[in-house]
């Protein structure tokens, strides 16, 4: 898939987090009107808050509703010890998304939001259980429970938006989140693990499509929003929070397949192995192919590093654990002097540096947590982590930016194509 020329959606797939304008701390004036049975409070000026900030806000929380509501899932079909604190992490996204909500449709529209939400992530759970059981009467009554969220669902945005997301568009979109969830879970409990982890990078990167339509939604209906969604830089940045959250995501997965013997671990493996081959895809477009080269090699060895540590905790061998973190620690030193050495010292070394000891704590932090049952915690810190790769993200392009200047290429810098190295 092309980093920066992603098919635009002009309406909203599933629409947690719409209007989310936390990122910049929206203030909300009292100006009201009630439009379509929502309390819907007119924002006359969004402190701080850029178009291009709620673009990534709502990527970054749309894209982590799939991946804790496919996890959620999947450990319930499987019925999987963690299936309570998955569920838990889910109901944390479900939360902060009635927050964001409540800034800008403030305590009616966040209720409404949430009552929604809630009733729609219960009856992917009501579908999990039947398939689980086998109860094929309780799998349909779930997916037409669903097929009624989503008219539901729905006519709540049409109302908020005052028609520019139309009942009958926004409930056709919603479908595809439908089926790739049902469509994930259906293969997972069918031992197809493969075809599970593809339509898990389907169902991820469907949210970042849809939330920048969603985004331009809402900048072209809301007033206060500076700047814009469109932008080759703000592309890039997306482009990267979307791959480095992915990394992030799938890295964690696999340890945990990993540290608990579970069968989907090789699958799990080779959807991070697709991941890497996207990231090396868009450095490559920056730094040409030998960057590219390089770049991938010091990532696939890192992984394989993540890997070992992973199987030295399986195993109890402590000495394992240990060789690993020290090849860590020696690829965060290579890895950073290789970005600041290609960016021409626009992405300094002891940033990245101190940016990738984060990750690494993050990493192995949670597949400890994970190992020892203490799975809420990792799931807290699977949160830290996901978010984490947002901020690295964001430095990581502007360092692109100011690298690149003037010869950032008219068609954005691509996946497979459109970029050249300074």
């Amino acid at each position: 898939m092309s980093l920066l020329s992603r098919t635009r959606i002009a309406a909203v797939s599933v629409a947690a987090g719409l209007l989310v304008t936390a990122c910049g701390g929206a203030v909300a004036t009292q100006n009201t009107t009630e439009t379509g049975g929502v309390n819907n409070v007119v924002n006359a000026q969004q402190a701080e808050v850029t178009a291009e900030e709620l673009r990534i806000t709502l990527e970054r929380q749309l894209g982590q509703h799939a991946l804790l509501a496919i996890e959620a899932m999947r450990a319930g079909v499987a019925g999987q010890d963690h299936f309570d604190a998955a569920a838990g992490a889910l109901g944390k996204n479900t939360d902060d998304l009635t927050e964001s909500i409540r800034l800008v449709y403030g305590d009616e529209g966040a209720e409404k939001f949430n009552e929604l939400w809630t009733n729609h992530i219960g009856f992917f759970v009501d579908y999990t259980v039947g398939l689980a059981e086998g109860d094929q009467q309780k799998q349909n009554q779930a997916k037409k429970r669903l097929d009624q969220y989503r008219k539901d669902f729905g006519a709540f945005l049409e109302g908020a938006t005052e028609g520019e997301l139309p009942q009958n568009a926004v409930a056709d979109l919603l479908q595809s989140h439908v089926d790739q969830l049902i469509g994930q879970v259906e293969a997972y409990h069918d031992e197809d693990y493969k075809k599970a982890a593809s339509t898990t990078r389907e169902a991820y990167a469907h949210m970042f499509a849809t939330a920048k339509g969603l985004a331009n939604a809402i900048v072209s209906t809301q007033d206060g929003f500076d700047g814009s969604v469109e932008g080759q830089a703000i592309d890039l940045r997306s482009s990267l929070g979307q791959l480095l959250g992915e990394h992030a995501a799938i890295a964690m997965q696999a340890m945990r397949a990993g540290v608990s013997g579970q069968d989907d671990f090789e699958a799990i493996a080779g959807a991070l192995n697709e991941n890497t081959k996207d990231l090396t895809a868009a450095i490559s477009s920056v730094f040409g192919e030998e960057g590219g080269q390089a770049f991938m090699k010091m990532w696939a060895d890192h992984i394989d590093f993540f890997v070992q540590y992973t199987v030295g905790l399986a195993e109890g061998d402590q000495q394992k654990q240990d060789d690993a973190l020290k090849r860590l620690e020696q690829y965060r030193q290579d890895f950073s002097n290789f970005l600041d050495t290609a960016s021409d010292g626009s992405i300094p070394a002891d940033v990245v540096a101190d940016g990738l000891q984060m990750h690494v704590n993050q990493l192995t932090s949670q597949v400890k947590q994970f190992n020892d049952g203490d799975f809420e915690g990792a799931f807290a810190t699977a949160d830290e982590a996901y978010n984490h790769m947002y901020d690295t993200a964001k430095a990581l392009s502007a360092g692109i930016v100011a690298f690149m200047g003037d010869e950032m290429p008219a068609g954005g810098v691509e996946t497979g194509a459109g970029g050249t190295a300074k």
